[in-house]
């Protein structure tokens, strides 16, 4: 499943490892190779066994945790992912429970339910959209998610073969490498969200090995 590869020490790959606080001695020394007609788990999860455990990163920053798996806002300058009932709902939502302050509220109150769909809505404007047109939410929305945890799994180089698999669990995944392959009919599969940040991608077509068939084997098939 593995290779030896000394791929991974260029400098554009260092850099990127110290965008999420990792050096070049948090990556895996081997390549991962997904064989072809297989499947390969990386998971957080322990309800899941894993090729290889991810490196751990916990922020309650919103803005490190937009830099880790979100989109940048000079990509996505002036796209606000929320619509007119979302951005409202937040602010009634705001208002109700401002107002229920001084009694206690019921379990499961509608504004209760309704405040929580509008912080999950908007910290996902938040993290893949224009976070400046947001920006008045984010302690709200920081409130709201507390100590966010994300995996991340880094190698030198990553080949998913066709027909292959590369799986990722729940939660937040972050894929790091130097290199990703992915031959044409491999596929890559998260549970969760997954950021994708290499250096090189490559796509390529599988390789076919013609072996000559006997003349028993080609009756056999002619037959079938």
């Amino acid at each position: 499943m593995q290779k030896q590869g000394g791929a991974g020490a260029s400098p554009e790959f260092a850099r990127l490892l110290e965008e999420y606080c990792l050096t070049l001695e948090d990556a895996e020394q081997a390549e991962l190779v997904v064989p072809c007609r297989s499947v390969v788990t990386l998971s957080a999860s322990p309800r899941h066994p894993s090729y290889r455990r991810p490196k751990l990163l916990q922020t309650t920053d919103l803005d490190v945790l937009k830099r880790w798996i979100g989109v940048p806002d000079a990509m996505v300058k002036g796209r606000c992912l929320l619509d007119r009932e979302q951005r409202a709902a937040l602010t009634e939502a705001q208002r109700l429970v401002a107002g229920q302050a001084a009694r206690e509220p019921q379990k499961g109150a509608p504004t209760t339910v309704a405040r929580r769909d509008a912080l999950r809505a908007h910290a996902h404007a938040y993290l893949y959209g224009d976070s400046s047109l947001v920006a008045k939410a984010k302690a709200q929305i920081e409130n709201h998610i507390g100590l966010a945890a994300i995996g991340v799994w880094v190698f030198p180089k990553v080949k998913v073969s066709s027909g292959s698999v590369l799986f990722f669990g729940p939660g937040a995944n972050v894929l790091v490498a130097s290199e990703l392959e992915i031959e044409e009919g491999g596929q890559i599969v998260s549970m969760g969200p997954l950021t994708v940040r290499v250096v090189t991608l490559k796509k390529t077509a599988p390789v076919l090995t013609h072996v000559p068939l006997g003349l028993d084997q080609a009756l056999k098939l002619l037959r079938a």
